[in-house]
């Protein structure tokens, strides 16, 4: 190839380059224009990574946060690692809760991996130790076991590191889902008050939010789900958590240990909660059966944190809910003998 063509060839990848790189700062000031902003964006990959490291080989003890909304918009893992720290122990956290989702199949999931042998901490209510929601989680746990790919871990990282930064990079954002909405006559995406980080976790800032209009649907969601779900006789619902207790003697037996966490909620949902599922016909008689560590939030004061929605706190009391819930840990002699 001549000398020549090599150099029209080397202008016109300058030039293509230079009109990608104008064609992304364009679409990322017209966003941001109207108030959209760039966050890192969660996915089974991103969860996939994160269930890698808590088998990682690393000497340091592996925490699981395993859960739902609550845990997942209501724990720092690295705030968490640091409150650890500040009590004389060392750990490493993953986030494993997953939004909208009980987390029992991922529990059974680290019970079945001999590699895991950490302390796992699971978010979870009456409701969500129900038989009928045991499978809720499986897709995650099977994707890792069967899909997950060191290829797909490479596209993960480099996403995890953009998504921050361009708007462009999020899903939500592309030009196919932006096309599709516009002919549905959606308009563009809604505006999230949840924010993501790049360790899973995620905040909800609800003075973005218009309160009482998420109170009032929350409440009508669970007057639904409770109208509709028949309830279960305190009996059964124990029988049925007898295979829970297998798993957790699986995690025991290996030196690791789990941890059922109640998490704050408030007003009508734990009204409502507790009308179905009373504490001392529930919960409290699964601790005396339970080989684990069982905590609802109502017994410390400091874990009383408030709901805005009735199920969730809010942003700017993540870090507060985090550190108070690794002291009642630590009071529960969770991190004893931890190096």
């Amino acid at each position: 190839m001549s000398t020549k063509s090599t150099s029209r060839w080397g202008l016109c990848w300058i030039l293509a380059l230079l009109l990608v790189v104008s064609g992304v700062i364009v679409f990322e000031r017209h966003w941001r224009a109207k108030a959209y902003w760039p966050t890192v964006m969660d996915s089974i990959d991103l969860w996939a990574q994160k269930r890698d490291r808590v088998v990682s080989n690393s000497a340091t003890t592996q925490v699981a946060l395993l859960g739902a909304s609550r845990i997942q918009f209501g724990v720092y893992p690295d705030v968490f690692c640091d409150e650890v720290r500040r009590l004389g122990a060392n750990v490493e956290v993953s986030m494993l809760a997953i939004n909208g989702h009980y987390p029992l199949a991922s529990l059974r999931d680290l019970a079945s991996d001999e590699r895991f042998t950490g302390i796992a901490l699971v978010g979870v209510d009456s409701r969500g130790l129900q038989k009928l929601h045991r499978e809720m989680q499986a897709k995650w746990p099977q994707y890792y076991r069967h899909e997950w790919t060191p290829a797909k871990n490479l596209h993960r990282t480099l996403l995890t590191q953009l998504q921050p930064h361009l708007i462009a990079t999020r899903p939500d954002f592309s030009w196919s889902n932006l096309t599709v909405r516009q002919l549905d006559g959606h308009g563009p995406p809604n505006r999230e008050y949840v924010t993501f980080r790049a360790d899973r976790s995620g905040g909800t800032d609800y003075a973005k939010s218009d309160i009482p209009a998420v109170r009032d649907a929350r409440a009508r969601e669970l007057e639904d789900y409770y109208a509709h779900v028949p309830a279960i006789s305190a009996q059964q619902w124990l029988d049925d958590n007898d295979v829970v207790i297998e798993w957790v003697k699986q995690i025991n037996s290996r030196g690791g240990r789990v941890v059922f966490y109640r998490e704050p909620v408030s007003g009508v949902h734990l009204s409502l909660d507790e009308a179905r599922f009373p504490r001392h016909e529930f919960w409290d008689r699964l601790a005396r059966r339970m080989p684990a560590t069982m905590i609802d939030f109502r017994d410390y004061e400091a874990l009383n944190i408030a709901t805005p929605d009735t199920s969730h706190i809010d942003a700017k009391d993540i870090e507060r809910h985090t550190r108070a819930l690794v002291r009642v840990l630590a009071e529960k002699r969770v991190f004893a003998k931890l190096p």
